[in-house]
């Protein structure tokens, strides 16, 4: 395997971009991450969730439409038990 040389001129772009010249047998500068990027809230607790409640999501609905909606599920339900009963 062949080892990449750090000629002078990838020295000298090493040295822009990090701002010091870099060694070709310097190990890597790697740090483990800390640990505040981790949630430590509970992923299923309401109370911390933020999500919307149904008061919060009906607030858009206009009320027609909720009466309309709700005539047709009981006119299918009707339907439904009208066909069931007379089997």
């Amino acid at each position: 395997m062949e080892q990449m040389t750090l000629t002078p001129s990838r020295r000298l772009d090493a040295r822009r971009a990090y701002g010091r010249a870099v060694d070709a047998f310097e190990p890597a500068a790697w740090r483990p991450p800390s640990p505040a990027r981790f949630d430590t809230r509970v992923a299923n607790d309401p109370a911390v969730s933020g999500d919307p409640d149904l008061s919060t999501l009906s607030e858009g609905v206009p009320a027609w439409l909720t009466i309309t909606l709700g005539g047709l599920v009981a006119a299918l339900a009707g339907a439904l038990m009208g066909g069931a009963l007379s089997l």
